[in-house]
């Protein structure tokens, strides 16, 4: 599991790295598949826990999914800027 700091740091290595702004878009929406897949295994979670009748976790487990769609929006945005060129 990524954290917030953890993908922020990996978008600004590649920000910064010498490569082909195609390449950098790529290596964005590969960080971005994973961010969809954490997103995507969070969702199972937070319904088995909502069962144990524990509110806290529940929403802590669905406000992580959220924020992983969230960040994964924004590689995707980051992508886009770099294929524009801007």
């Amino acid at each position: 599991m990524m954290t917030e700091f953890e993908v922020r740091r990996r978008v600004a290595d590649i920000s910064d790295a010498q490569m082909t702004p195609a390449r950098k878009a790529r290596m964005l929406l590969r960080l971005g598949k994973c961010l969809n897949a954490q997103a995507a295994d969070l969702q199972p979670a937070t319904r088995r826990v909502a069962t144990a009748a524990d509110p806290n976790a529940t929403a802590s487990l669905a406000r992580m999914a959220r924020h992983a769609v969230e960040l994964r929006r924004e590689m995707r945005d980051e992508a886009l800027t770099f294929l524009r060129g801007s």
